[in-house]
């Protein structure tokens, strides 16, 4: 068996894992060839790998970054990204109504391999003016003076779409806490959320990432049933540039949080242990995922009830993301009897209500 073919993500192997993997269209276009997507799934994707939609040439956007929520695990501390302290601000309905094109017409993701930017923008500028609607592009950078290409955010969207298509709830850059890092990915097994969210007729009998929670005012995505039953929840480490990841991982592992923790390489062939699974590139690129073989032995410092808890808590406030701000504020106000003024208010008024309820609003906006 192979242990390392050295494959690095160029242009040429970008097309290939999408042709292998995904049923998206490769088209040509006035600024190269591209991956044609739904303007939902293109949003997801800049979302997990910071590719910029090129409403500039300059400085393309990315909402990458900007639909975060917490610092930690076990703690409801906003950072500055859905919510700028008690207000509603990066949410995909607010991003929709400043960026009318986010959710119309398909989206062409085109792949740059570029050495210095200099050349990136030059190429650009040169190329912008013959679109005649540049904000339907959304550009992938690929870094080629740098080992691995500067690949691991879309190594993190791999591993995502897989997972996902699995019957699990995915999210990548995941908050955990400041002794331990943020994992790159994570997948979870939360068979009571996504049975809630089916019988409501969103999302159903299937995984999702979980910024989808936020975009249900949107998009009332309807998927094929696909019977899924899951319970565990994992933990990812992605590299391009080296294939040691397992002193990371097992630092995630040692949590107790999580039960099996995978590396994410392109053209690794095994895990660095046989507690690691691995998610990586098979010789056609296909992806190929090797399960862990033996289970993690640890001492546990967290509880997995707990982290849990926290996580059925943490969606729910994507699905109050649906909501404007004078929804919210009424929302609060008609539950409460009082006005809401602090963080304080919307973590306790969130914590506190149960999933139903919070889903009956979410279905009528």
């Amino acid at each position: 068996m192979r242990e390392y073919w050295n494959v690095e993500i160029s242009k040429d192997v970008y097309f290939k894992i999408f042709e292998r993997n995904f049923n998206y269209e490769i088209v040509e276009t006035a600024i190269g060839t591209a991956v044609k997507m739904p303007c939902f799934d293109a949003f997801i994707y800049s979302c997990v790998t910071g590719a910029g939609y090129l409403e500039n040439p300059i400085y393309p956007f990315t909402p990458k970054g900007l639909l975060k929520l917490f610092y930690n695990a076990f703690d409801y501390k906003f950072v500055t990204g859905i919510f700028d302290n008690t207000t509603l601000k990066n949410t995909p309905f607010i991003l929709s109504q400043a960026k009318k094109y986010l959710f119309s017409d398909d989206k062409y993701i085109v792949p740059i391999e570029f050495v210095y930017e200099g050349e990136l923008t030059e190429y650009l500028k040169s190329n912008y003016s013959s679109l005649a609607k540049p904000e339907n592009y959304i550009l992938q950078r690929i870094e080629a003076r740098k080992t691995g290409k500067g690949m691991e955010p879309f190594l993190e969207y791999l591993a995502a779409e897989y997972f996902k298509n699995n019957g699990y709830i995915v999210e990548n850059q995941i908050p955990l806490g400041h002794s331990v890092g943020s994992p790159d990915f994570g997948a979870y097994g939360l068979e009571k959320i996504i049975s809630s969210l089916s019988s409501y007729g969103f999302l159903p009998g299937h995984g999702f990432h979980i910024i989808e929670l936020a975009m249900v005012r949107l998009y009332h995505r309807l998927r094929p049933k696909k019977t899924v039953s899951r319970s565990d929840l994992i933990v990812g480490e992605a590299k391009s540039s080296t294939t040691s990841m397992s002193k990371q991982l097992a630092k995630y592992l040692d949590t107790g949080l999580f039960d099996a923790g995978f590396e994410i390489h392109p053209s690794k062939a095994k895990p660095g242990a046989d507690y690691f699974g691995l998610v990586t590139l098979d010789s056609s690129y296909k992806i190929k995922v090797i399960p862990p073989k033996a289970k993690y032995l640890h001492e546990p410092t967290f509880s997995k009830s707990e982290y849990t808890t926290w996580l059925m808590n943490y969606m729910k406030f994507y699905l109050l993301a649906n909501l404007t701000n004078d929804e919210l504020n009424q929302f609060y106000y008609d539950m409460n009897g009082r006005s809401l003024s602090s963080q304080t208010d919307i973590v306790d008024f969130i914590t506190s209500l149960d999933s139903e309820t919070l889903l009956n609003k979410v279905k009528v906006l």
